[in-house]
């Protein structure tokens, strides 16, 4: 256990090297959640409203999945990619450590210093800004409720539960998908071309850019059918919307259910690819 928390420590190291680069990152979610908070506030200010979400619903979740892209955010695929590049692959695998174990300490340290230096700072800002600008109407459900009665404030903590709930889950199949796709190269040797194309797809289907609620029916049917959502659709829905606790457990169980699937095509992944593995370099 003491040397995956090493690998966590060094994941943090990694994170911190260039502290340029941290401000950078916060100043460009910062301004990418304002030149998305503009451009749907534009856009509901010319266009009717769909009646299956509305304006104040949109720009919740717009905001919320900001914020959580902060902590999804995941570079394994190119970790892997280099060590497969470099030859350093060998090395790794024959460490007395799990090399995906590995993989994944150090993206939670990764996660840790993403939390403390852009998630939180963003949550503040955020929260500040609707206070000053009193927009209300934006805060989650269970912040609004919160000075309702007894029940209301148990019901508003327990989706509050299983949104973080989710979001964990949501974490383990971000993990896992870009884990998925950077075993690709035990065949591929370069995944960049294919990452940034399953890349370019993911967000728009995860529900990251848009709300998966506003897609075109069969877009809408077929995206069902796939562990995007799972990622972000599904834990910001419950976190900015009131459902009922039916409705919450389906959609965990489709998290669970894909977390279990993408876990155990990794595991094929891995067993195969190791054996076509050709270093090269090194």
């Amino acid at each position: 256990m003491r040397k995956y928390v090493d690998h966590m420590t060094i994941g943090m190291k990694e994170q911190l090297v260039y502290p340029g680069a941290v401000w950078a990152g916060l100043f460009s979610k910062v301004l990418y959640l304002y030149l998305q908070f503009c451009i749907w506030k534009a856009l509901f200010s010319d266009c009717l409203e769909k009646p299956t979400i509305n304006r104040t619903d949109t720009l919740r979740y717009i905001i919320i999945a900001t914020i959580v892209s902060t902590i999804m955010e995941c570079n394994v695929t190119e970790k892997i990619n280099a060590q497969i590049q470099s030859g350093n692959i060998a090395i790794e695998l024959i460490r007395p450590i799990g090399f995906k174990r590995m993989l994944f300490a150090r993206h939670v340290g990764d996660t840790a210093v993403k939390m403390i230096c852009c998630t939180l700072p963003l949550i503040v800002l955020t929260t500040v800004t609707m206070q000053w600008c009193g927009a209300d109407g934006l805060r989650l459900p269970f912040l609004q409720e919160w000075s309702a009665g007894t029940g209301m404030q148990l019901m508003c903590i327990d989706q509050l539960g299983y949104g973080i709930l989710s979001l964990f889950l949501a974490y383990g199949i971000q993990f896992l998908y870009s884990l998925i796709i950077g075993l690709l190269a035990f065949w591929l040797i370069v995944t960049w071309p294919v990452n940034m194309f399953l890349g370019a797809v993911y967000r728009l289907l995860s529900g990251v850019w848009i709300p998966v609620t506003l897609f075109p029916e069969l877009l809408y049917r077929i995206n069902l059918w796939l562990p995007f959502r799972a990622v972000y659709a599904i834990p910001v829905s419950i976190l900015t919307t009131e459902m009922k606790r039916k409705v919450i457990w389906q959609s965990v169980s489709v998290q669970m259910v894909w977390l279990v699937i993408l876990y155990g095509f990794s595991l094929f992944l891995w067993r195969v690819g190791r054996k076509k593995l050709v270093v090269q370099g090194g």
